[in-house]
């Protein structure tokens, strides 16, 4: 099997439609990945059927991002293809690049037969929207004609597979995807993924399940065994704690509002997504926690030493103690493994689901629960970037030592070069060529003065230059995963009071909390993502204390903060434990900036009620609610970038209002997170749309950092707008002035003969070129959303895999030294001959030298570095 999953295909709703009326002769696909995870564990046992090893068709994705043309949106379609061909021709013809005449001629026939198709099937043509393919092949299931091969008449014709809904992720709804599997899987699949549960007719609690269900189908990185009599669950406990707050609520109209109420009473749930995992079940390889999943189970598990705080408390009497659950089911206190809250059991959520019903699901598996992740140190060493929102809610006027040390290491890079080849070291991933780049200079060190070699270190900093101008300002700082009042939790096992917890004290205008990243004693500023406002920057204060060291194994990437009598909760827009992340620095006119926001601004707590809908369970109901959920998946960026607008509006004259719409903006993105799971009683898109117009920003304009986050909007920049983004969006560092001339690569490069025929060869630099196709998608797809699809970066990450055996079963080892030799000649142009003959050399590998040389090197380390001389030091 696949080392991350199996291979299947994504489909546009729109084009099977179009196939379908007849109007489309194929299906408009890309690969997509069903990662590993313990429901494809269940199909591979259970009669799904896989090919090769890598790929499956039982199961698709498919994609409701459009609908079916109307005849006139199809001809209006391709009268644009024309002109776009046609302009494109013109341009070939006068660069004089006869090579690529062919490709567009091509085009031209393809487009004319287009168009004869088209008019042939005008009455065919049924104009659909994504939301009505949804509703259709949610109900009524899907079929996907493939190409057979029929012996008898040696030719092919098809056959239907029917496919059926089975789930979508609470991601996947958001970009508009959903999974279907051949219809005779489907009832083993479903029964699985929704544990064998029966929802009513009628108030059908589909959000839910539908968020919840899928948790079996999380991808994972491993497996731990607990048992679940070795599994305490026990009831969460609230803490409240009265403060000055700025309620955002609903009016008569359903418009959001901001209310400041003083002595109001917020609540921590103290234990809120997390768990406590036995040292002696811990994996090896896990740092500090990690994140489990089961059936209707999710929760973080913290390394914890359970067994020698039993024994400590039970003293004599430790080998016949027991303990308690929430159902008053009694547990030998020395077999218990893993402690948990009913806030991780998911399946309390639906009726008359029993905790024996679950732990005998649990058991069908062999009690296996995934592992999804565990805590990663930075690539930064001791320094983490921060987010252009964190940024933006900063102290303007101390900008200056905030961005002390991101100018100092952008110097760093340019002028020291270890600096720089460490730099390399600490970022280099299988889709970068950082690691080539440090060979080629291991072995020659004098290929640090290359001019390729100065022309990617110029490359690269340019790009992390360009990653600070957006926000991303490096601080003495990391992201750590919150683990609450963790002691307490050990009290609250054996029935003592978790309001107890003695390894924290309240502390009036901070919160204590503890983590190994920092020292004891220091005052710590914290963030939340999304963040938006400088009301949910929070204020910290790092306790050492002897019982957190003895029970624990937390590491340096967990921050244990005291949920009882504080606002933590609140103050970061409704966090829990299950895997959230706070960013954590000690910088101090940062730390300075939270204490005073911590003053100065109050809480808010989102009031929004949830919404009334009540569904029943039919199918068109969760096609209803995806296609809610697919449209507003973009309310998640615009609430925060509107809300950066109107936070960069603060910082100047252009009124009083705005502090408040941004805290409303913040709770509207949190509410827009949470949609997948719980719906609220607002109409999320349109609030952003009515609180975008109030803040007039068509008069006001937009700060200039933003024209970089989002190109489109830069011919409305307001120059004169400041804001602390804007000091980072202008740093400036001078260009590194170099003591020697740059050695041409040709210097460096020692040709060999290539004994691969030139057929073969092409094929080969062909097969390179469509990957870098996959390479430059992924990596516009992180730089779009600041954050990737795992699955995606799975599946190009088995690609490349893939890409690489396969070229290394193609060419014989002993003749890689010169097919490589070719190959780089091409994309350089060194020799001679190709010096002489460049605009006969019709090749694609110098649009992406790096990919190239990264494919080369990864087939065969030692006969690509054959390819450059290796001159003494």
């Amino acid at each position: 099997m696949s080392e991350y999953g199996l291979k299947i295909q994504n489909y546009s709703a729109g084009s099977i439609f179009e196939v379908e009326q007849g109007v489309r002769y194929r299906y408009d696909t890309k690969n997509a990945m069903l990662t590993n995870s313990l429901f494809k564990d269940f199909l591979i046992d259970n009669g799904l059927k896989v090919w090769k090893g890598e790929s499956t068709r039982d199961i698709i994705c498919i994609e409701f991002k459009y609908g079916s043309r109307s005849y006139e949106e199809e001809i209006k379609h391709i009268n644009k293809l024309a002109v776009q061909n046609r302009l494109e021709r013109k341009r070939i013809r006068s660069h004089g690049i006869k090579h690529q005449i062919e490709s567009v001629e091509n085009r031209k026939h393809q487009i004319a037969r287009l168009r004869q198709q088209a008019e042939l099937n005008k009455d065919k043509y049924v104009k659909k929207s994504a939301d009505e393919l949804r509703i259709d092949f949610y109900t009524k299931g899907v079929t996907i004609k493939y190409p057979k091969y029929n012996k008898k008449t040696n030719s092919y014709d098809y056959e239907n597979v029917l496919y059926k809904m089975l789930y979508r992720t609470p991601g996947k709804a958001k970009k508009g995807s959903c999974m279907f599997i051949r219809s005779g899987l489907y009832k083993k699949a479903h029964d699985f993924l929704w544990m064998g549960l029966k929802l009513p007719k009628k108030n059908a609690p589909i959000v839910e399940i539908g968020a919840y269900s899928s948790l079996v189908t999380s991808s994972i990185e491993g497996y731990v065994k607990v048992e679940p009599e070795n599994i305490l669950i026990l009831k969460d406990v609230d803490s409240f704690f009265k403060t000055k707050v700025l309620s955002v609520e609903l009016d008569e109209n359903k418009h959001c509002k901001a209310v400041e109420k003083d002595n109001y009473e917020v609540k921590n749930t103290l234990f809120d997504g997390q768990a406590l995992i036995d040292t002696s079940v811990f994996p090896e390889w896990g740092n500090g926690y990690i994140l489990l999943r089961h059936h209707f189970f999710k929760a973080a598990a913290f390394h914890t030493k359970i067994q020698d705080y039993f024994k400590d408390y039970f003293g004599d009497k430790y080998e016949t103690a027991t303990v308690t659950d929430m159902w008053g089911n009694e547990h030998l206190a020395k077999e218990i493994k893993l402690i948990t809250t009913d806030n991780a059991c998911k399946f309390l959520k639906f009726k008359d689901t029993t905790y024996e019903y679950w732990s005998n699901k649990v058991r069908e598996n062999g009690c296996k629960f995934g592992i999804v992740k565990t805590a990663h140190a930075s690539k930064l060493g001791d320094k983490q970037r921060m987010s252009y929102q964190m940024v933006n809610a900063l102290n303007i006027n101390t900008m200056p030592e905030v961005l002390s040390d991101s100018i100092a290491y952008i110097v760093k890079l340019k002028n020291n070069d270890e600096e720089f080849l460490n730099y390399l070291r600490k970022n280099a991933n299988f889709s970068n060529d950082y690691q080539v780049l440090l060979a080629l200079c291991e072995q020659n060190p004098a290929f640090i003065n290359c001019d390729y070699f100065r022309e990617r270190r110029t490359d690269i900093i340019y790009s992390y230059t360009k990653e600070i101008k957006v926000g991303h300002v490096i601080q003495n700082a990391d992201n750590l995963v919150i683990v609450g009042n963790p002691y307490g939790m050990l009290l609250h096992s054996v029935g003592e009071d978790a309001l107890s917890d003695p390894t924290f004290e309240h502390e009036d205008g901070c919160i204590q909390c503890y983590t190994g990243r920092f020292a004891d004693g220091e005052y710590l500023a914290e963030f939340r993502s999304p963040f938006n406002s400088r009301a949910n920057l929070g204020y910290v204060h790092n306790h050492y204390h002897p019982l957190l060291f003895k029970y624990f194994n937390l590491g340096t990437q967990i921050i244990a903060v005291n949920m009882i009598s504080t606002d933590f909760q609140a103050k970061n827009n409704g966090s829990d434990q299950d895997s959230d992340q706070v960013y954590v620095t000690n910088e101090k006119s940062i730390v300075e900036h939270a204490k005073y926001c911590c003053s100065h601004y109050p809480t808010v707590d989102n009031n929004i009620p949830m919404e009334k809908n009540i569904y029943s369970r039919d199918l068109i109901n969760f096609a209803t609610i995806d296609n809610k959920l697919s449209a507003a998946q973009l309310d998640i960026g615009e609430s925060s970038n509107v809300a950066q607008i109107g936070l960069s509006y603060t910082y100047n004259d252009f009124g009083k209002e705005f502090e408040h719409l941004v805290d409303v903006l913040a709770v509207l993105a949190q509410c827009s997170i949470d949609n997948a799971k719980k719906t609220f009683d607002v109409n999320i898109h349109s609030e952003i749309q009515r609180i975008k117009e109030k803040m007039n920003i068509k008069e006001f304009g937009y700060p200039a950092f933003m024209g970089e986050i989002k190109p489109e909007i830069r011919k409305k920049v307001n120059p004169n707008i400041v804001c602390p983004m804007n000091a980072a969006f202008r740093i400036k560092t001078k260009k590194r002035v170099y003591d020697s001339p740059a050695i041409p690569i040709s210097e460096f490069f020692s040709p060999a003969k290539n004994c691969v025929d030139i057929k073969k060869s092409r094929a080969i630099e062909k097969y390179i070129e469509k990957y870098n196709l996959k390479l430059l998608g992924f990596r516009k797809e992180v730089n779009n959303e600041n954050e990737y699809d795992l699955d995606n970066w799975l599946l190009i990450r088995n690609d490349y895999d893939e890409l690489i055996a396969d070229l290394r079963k193609i060419t014989l080892s002993g003749k890689y030294q010169g097919l490589m030799s070719w190959l780089i000649n091409r994309a350089f142009i060194m020799t001679p001959e190709l010096k002489r003959n460049k605009k006969i050399v019709n090749t694609k590998l110098n649009k992406n030298r790096p990919l190239l040389l990264k494919v080369l090197y990864d087939i065969s380390p030692k006969t690509f570095l054959k390819c450059f001389k290796n001159y003494p030091t």
